[in-house]
Formats: structure tokens, sequence, C-alpha cells
């Protein structure tokens, strides 16, 4: 299942998702990961759950493909895990929200095979039609 938190910059999805990540924290029978590119919010987010700064793992080389195989392979290597958040995706990528389709439905069907949930934030002033199903 994929699950998106939309909005304009400084509407506080990084908070939310944050909130959330830690209310799961505390009910999750299985483990959490926190996936950002940053190493800032690090403290807001509780230390239960395993909270990975991409660009610390891959500098500024962040592709679609590239971070597709990481979380398969994160996935793939730690049955465990439940749950995945990822603060400011199109960030990560650095690609506008508009042409991450493709991307949510590649990330849909690594969730689906690993019975994950995956969360995260997407900064767009409005959801774009594709995003619908996951609002």
């Amino acid at each position: 299942m994929i699950k998106i938190i939309s909005g304009p910059r400084g509407c506080g999805k990084t908070s939310r998702i944050i909130e959330k990540a830690n209310e799961a924290s505390e009910i999750s029978k299985g483990n959490i990961v926190f996936v950002t590119d940053t190493g800032s919010i690090s403290r807001a987010v509780k230390t239960s759950i395993r909270f990975v700064n991409i660009k610390e793992l891959a500098g500024d080389g962040v592709n679609e493909k590239y971070f597709l195989g990481f979380i398969d392979g994160l996935l793939a290597g730690n049955r465990d895990i439940t749950a995945l958040y990822i603060d400011g995706l199109a960030r990560i990528l650095d690609v506008q929200a508009e042409y991450l389709e493709e991307f949510f439905i590649a990330l849909e069907n690594i969730a689906d095979k690993n019975d994950v949930q995956i969360i995260t934030t997407v900064t767009c002033d409005k959801p774009f039609k594709y995003m619908k199903k996951y609002l």
C-alpha cells in the first residue's frame, strides 16, 4: 500500500510524516524505516525507528532506478519491515512531482510484493491526477 502526504512547500508535510512514523512505532509488530535526504530531522524520529539519510549513502546521485533498487534491496534484506516512511520523495529524486507516475507504479509493486506500507511526502501545490488513488 502506498500513501502520499502532499501539499505546497512549508505546509507541514514533514511534521505529519514524522508524527505518523512515531505513532506507528508504538503499535507496529515489525520494523519501521524512515528515509530522507537530510539529517536535520533525525532527532524528531523515535530511536526505535531506523533512520536513513539517503544522501549519506548515495550522495547527490539518487535517481529513480537507484532509489527503487535501494528500497527493494532494503525490504528483501529485512522481511521484518512493516512500514517505510520517505520524506521529500521528489526532492530526493530531483524530479518534479508531476513526472513521478511511473515511479509510483513501480513503488506500489514493490510494496505489494513485500507486504509493506509505504508513506511518502511529495511537494506540489495540488495533487496530480495519478496521485488520487494514494491520498
